[in-house]
């Protein structure tokens, strides 16, 4: 197996991970929000790095609308997050999340294609689909952390829940 293929792998283990933690609860502080997503951001840039060895092309500055797109899902995503008061304050995604995801694919499959067909090379590196991911995230984290803050001590309005349970 090519080394290459072997970190694509891994990344999408990782990342998959990562997708399905989003559904479990964890706890809202937000200065911890946004380590991750930063980290993984920083990540798929040194990749990018090595991966940049032909410079831009023209057809590269396509990814700025990818990144834009999944900005934007991400952004949908905090704000169909669900809260809870166990311990503390804690949160985690809903069943809208899935579809999002859903989207989010979507995006990074057509920006694969799209890339092949217009012979765009960053659109299907490695390191973009580590700063994709990352940039989903961070967005997503933001929309979080906001609501978190400016609730003052109270749970934030949409999807409240309770220990898991539905009302």
């Amino acid at each position: 197996m090519e080394l290459a293929m072997v970190d694509d792998v891994l990344i999408a283990l990782a990342v998959g991970i990562l997708i399905v933690r989003q559904f479990q609860w964890r706890s809202a502080e937000p200065r911890r929000m946004l380590v991750m997503p930063l980290a993984v951001i920083a990540a798929g840039l040194v990749c990018l790095g090595f991966e940049l060895d032909g410079g831009f092309q023209s057809a590269d500055w396509l990814l700025a609308g990818e990144l834009v797109l999944v900005a934007g899902t991400g952004t949908a995503m905090g704000y169909v997050t669900r809260f809870r008061r166990a311990g503390g304050l804690q949160y985690r995604l809903t069943g809208p999340g899935i579809a999002l995801w859903a989207v989010f694919l979507a995006i990074r499959i057509g920006s694969f294609a799209l890339a092949s067909v217009l012979g765009a090379q960053l659109l299907d590196a490695t390191g973009l689909i580590l700063v994709s991911f990352g940039v989903n995230r961070l967005a997503a984290s933001l929309v979080v952390r906001h609501r978190v803050v400016h609730c003052g001590g109270k749970t934030p309005g949409y999807a409240r829940g309770s220990a898991g349970t539905r009302r």
